[in-house]
């Protein structure tokens, strides 16, 4: 059973506020709430913040960083009522405070999940992290779930903060971790530059993504000419119609790559000469290069006949 903390006066002076162990934010706690400062100059800190009793002294900050940020520049108060964990509790047992702190009062976003687990990965081991802490996080109780959380960590760092404060959905996240970073950059500037919805962002990323491979090009590429800087920059449109403007943009691009892709595949089946029993199909909107031949046989006993042939001379699938 984990020790429970205890409540004790502390002063402001032995809270070391460069000790970031256990933050599980994208941001640096550095800036002060004044919405709470002007709370904490009424009444006080009504919930208080937990700390962790260090070797040298010190205390690092479990949980309450803005209290105690604005607590700090009121300059009124010396000391501080704080929940503090004796510095005998394991560290494992002081994210498991952590996490019961947050969920008490809020959903952890799913970039604060992944330093969560990077951090309490660090100090014990995978099995007993999928088993005792996944799925109090509302993920599978595999390490499998865990690693794939932890590839969020591998954005860069001004889109892990529009994660976190859920301007870009979780799943447009996870997607565009397989582009580069240059193309998830100008995405991520479209996308925070119009403000837009999950939906737009999935419907933007999912165009691009198909346009751009069609052309075999990149996703950067195909943003970055006049008629998307005319549509980003016109001084008279606001956000939605930008973003309307855009997306029938790409709609246009998508429809004419269509045609195009269509009338060469069209030239590539006349090209064949294929009898009438004989078809290839290719895939939806030609996302990729793999087609599909069709042989309609009369009977059953000519298929089995054809089939003696073709199954002595059909190559590997490698080829």
């Amino acid at each position: 059973m984990i020790p429970f903390p205890t409540i004790q006066n502390i002063s402001l002076e032995q809270i070391d506020f460069d000790d970031f162990s256990y933050s599980i934010s994208v941001e640096r706690q550095t800036d002060i709430d004044e919405k709470l400062k002007k709370s904490i100059a009424r009444h006080g800190i009504l919930h208080p913040p937990i700390i962790r009793e260090s070797d040298t002294g010190f205390y690092a900050i479990v949980s309450g960083w803005k209290r105690l940020l604005a607590a700090r520049s009121l300059h009124t108060e010396d000391v501080c009522s704080c929940l503090i964990i004796s510095r005998q509790v394991p560290e494992v047992d002081v994210f498991h405070i952590l996490l019961e702190e947050i969920q008490l009062t809020r959903q952890f976003t799913p970039i604060e999940k992944a330093m969560f687990l990077q951090k309490i990965s660090a100090i014990t081991d995978e099995k007993y992290v999928a088993k005792e802490l996944l799925p109090r996080l509302g993920l599978p109780p595999a390490p499998f779930a865990m690693h794939q959380i932890l590839l969020l960590l591998n954005l860069e760092e001004p889109i892990l903060r529009a994660v976190n404060r859920g301007d870009i959905g979780e799943t447009v996240a996870r997607d565009i971790l397989v582009l580069s970073a240059r193309d998830r950059m100008i995405l991520f500037a479209i996308i925070s530059g119009l403000r837009l919805s999950f939906s737009n962002q999935k419907k933007l990323l999912t165009m691009c993504r198909e346009l751009a491979s069609r052309g075999n090009a990149n996703i950067a590429a195909l943003l970055d000419n006049e008629e998307v800087h005319c549509i980003l920059q016109h001084q008279d449109a606001n956000p939605p119609q930008k973003t309307k403007n855009l997306m029938t943009w790409l709609s246009c691009k998508h429809m004419e790559r269509s045609r195009q892709a269509e009338e060469e595949f069209s030239r590539f089946l006349s090209a064949m000469q294929l009898p009438q029993n004989v078809s290839v199909a290719h895939t939806p909107f030609f996302e990729d290069d793999v087609m599909t031949l069709s042989i309609t046989y009369p009977n059953r006993k000519s298929l089995q006949h054809a089939w003696e042939k073709i199954r002595h001379g059909t190559p590997d699938n490698s080829d």
